[in-house]
């Protein structure tokens, strides 16, 4: 490996310890960061007004994700007084703010892997992979006890897309940009924001796509969140509660351990917080944010392996936990075709599976069951086991 390359992976990681003392460094590091309770799960929204905080509250969003010409401390008072987190650019008012409690991580700059504006449409090339991590080490330095979030674009998910400029196709820049960062995220909307994407437009697993390669590129420790679409965004197509759905669980299942909406709209005139034009939107939000807040301990848990088979002629992806007593399968179709599904489950199980949001049981009947799927469907199963799943 490169020289270069090495000090670039390895010199955020260690300069803080190095500059700011190992002892204080290992006892502050998150020191002021998330709850680390497993009965927190983030759930953000992208870069609103503070005002609309109550709003987001009711339905279910514990963290904004961003600040628009800030942060001010105007913008962290309001915050505060609400009782939200926030995910903020570091800046000497954010450093010294008598509200700097709600400030739960640092963020970088936004997509530094895409091309970066220079001037009225026009377009250089993405920021360095090595700059990128420089300024989570620059951003350590000045603050190690909060983590650093740095959220990429669709190139993490669509390898071929051009809005990368002359950076397209460079999937090696992502490990090198990601070096010294704590959770790593990305974009990518296939309802709303694929056009001329042909390949990719209403292609729902591409957002799995981007929560494994970014599981592929991070280093132990790193955590993968992902953005979801809400509204049209610029584009004549918006989500449908389903598509929606299935695209959150995609990526829970697939390991994302945080959440952000993505709510605004230019389309129908620009509105900062155009989920609310689409009731069955927010509908659909605040239930699946109900039901992260409810199995929050679950999707926090140790997965669990070899105990359950699947079969299908369609994908179907699972995520195995166990808590307090329950065996937790969650599945989803990877593909928008129907498939009848067989599970059979190794280990002591109970008789039926509680299919979690759907008011209903499936029979195990000697450790097997069925269920069928829709596109893209998604079903989550709680079963009840007498003895916890030994640990390989």
């Amino acid at each position: 490996m490169p020289l270069s390359r090495l000090l670039a992976i390895v010199l955020p990681t260690i300069l803080p310890l190095i500059l700011v003392g190992e002892g204080d460094f290992a006892c502050g590091a998150y020191l002021n960061g998330f709850p680390a309770d497993d009965g927190f799960f983030p759930i953000g929204v992208w870069q609103q007004s503070p005002d609309n905080a109550g709003k987001f509250q009711s339905i279910g969003v514990n963290t904004y994700v961003g600040l628009r010409e800030g942060p001010t401390e105007a913008q962290l008072a309001e915050l505060a007084a609400n009782g939200t987190f926030v995910v903020a650019a570091q800046n000497d008012s954010a450093l010294n703010s008598p509200n700097r409690h709600v400030i739960k991580a640092w963020l970088q700059q936004d997509e530094p892997d895409n091309a970066q504006p220079i001037g009225p449409w026009m377009h250089g090339p993405c920021i360095p992979a090595a700059e990128v991590a420089r300024r989570s080490h620059e951003i350590k330095v000045r603050d190690p006890t909060r983590p650093v979030v740095i959220n990429f674009g669709r190139g993490v998910a669509d390898e071929l897309w051009p809005g990368r400029g002359s950076c397209t196709g460079d999937l090696g820049y992502y490990a090198i940009a990601a070096a010294g960062a704590d959770i790593v995220s990305f974009d990518i909307y296939p309802v709303a924001n694929s056009e001329g994407r042909p390949d990719v437009s209403g292609k729902l697993e591409y957002v799995a796509r981007g929560v494994t390669n970014l599981f592929k590129w991070a280093t132990a420790g790193q955590s993968v969140w992902t953005a979801l679409e809400t509204t049209t965004i610029q584009s004549r197509h918006r989500v449908t509660p389903a598509q929606l759905r299935a695209e959150a669980w995609m990526a829970l299942i697939h390991g994302a351990k945080g959440l952000c909406y993505f709510v605004t709209e230019w389309t129908s005139g620009f509105r900062e917080d155009a989920i609310f034009r689409y009731p069955e939107i927010v509908a659909e939000v605040t239930r699946l944010n109900q039901m992260i807040r409810v199995l929050a301990p679950v999707l926090n848990a140790p997965d669990v392996h070899g105990r359950v088979v699947t079969s299908s002629s369609l994908p179907v992806d699972t995520m195995v936990k166990f808590h307090n007593g329950r065996l937790y399968l969650f599945a989803i179709v990877m593909t928008n075709d129907p498939s009848n599904v067989s599970f059979s489950l190794r280990g002591d199980r109970g008789p039926v599976a509680t299919v979690l949001g759907e008011d209903r049981v499936v029979t195990i009947v000697d450790g097997t069951f069925e269920d069928s799927f829709p596109g893209y469907g998604v079903h989550l199963y709680e079963i009840p086991v007498a003895r916890a799943p030994q640990t390989p």
